[in-house]
């Protein structure tokens, strides 16, 4: 309960005990004097513990809550129709929309598979929806897991291996069938130097803030390799302002 102002220019601030995290705010009016009216202002504080809460996230664990802006937007490889082989009809909108459906969730079945099968410069992109200002991008990767290990000497584990680099694009136009589309407004990069690739949370952060309507992922494999095919597994793409 809180007392009002007592004129038309004197702002009375009021601190509750503990904050509390909510939705709706409602302001239920008990007294008055002559005809109400009222103007109010709710004053925040970072989100510093717990979950965050769907379609929110953390760059890390030090950091408040923060909206993810690419929770459930519409997400393609190549192209909104792409024939490619581990896309299955049965999902609504295919399978690159798993990388955004705000479950980090470490299943090869659950992730995106981005590769080369079908194009010599794969790009997975997410559609903003808007021209937002983007600061960077966390990638929950598949690294294996119990049960899911991939056997040296398969098909599989080559492509992983003789992935290159992942390169993170903020742009105004999507990605059509040829490579030469991106059009260079570059957030950042992350190469196999040090094992960098072999995480299961890569954070990019945009050397300066891109503004766009499109994020692009683009995979790059290595040069020196037998095989030219090469994959990565995106299981969650999470996109800060």
């Amino acid at each position: 309960l809180f007392g009002g102002n007592n004129d038309k220019d004197t702002v009375r601030v009021h601190y509750i005990n503990s904050p509390f995290v909510a939705r709706f705010i409602r302001f239920h009016p008990l007294e008055w004097n002559g005809k109400i009216s009222m103007r109010a202002g709710l004053l925040g504080c970072p989100h510093t513990a717990g979950n965050c809460g769907e379609s929110f996230m953390r760059v890390n664990d030090d950091t408040p809550c923060v909206e993810n802006l690419a929770y459930k937007k519409e997400a393609w490889i190549n192209g909104k129709n792409p024939k490619k082989r581990h896309v299955s009809p049965k999902i609504d909108r295919g399978h690159p929309d798993k990388a955004v459906d705000g479950k980090i969730d470490f299943d090869l079945h659950a992730c995106t598979i981005l590769d080369n099968l079908y194009g010599d410069t794969p790009v997975w992109t997410v559609d903003l929806g808007a021209k937002t200002s983007v600061s960077g991008i966390i990638i929950y990767t598949w690294q294996e897991s119990e049960g899911q290990m991939v056997k040296e000497g398969t098909a599989m584990k080559d492509y992983l291996n003789n992935l290159d680099r992942l390169v993170i694009y903020v742009d105004n136009k999507s990605k059509a069938e040829d490579a030469s589309s991106v059009s260079g407004n570059m957030c950042g990069y992350v190469s196999k130097l040090n094992g960098a690739l072999l995480s299961h949370k890569i954070h990019v952060q945009c050397v300066r803030p891109q503004k766009g309507r499109y994020v692009l992922v683009e995979a790059w494999g290595s040069h020196n390799s037998w095989s030219r095919l090469f994959s990565a597994v995106l299981c969650e793409v999470l996109v800060y302002a």
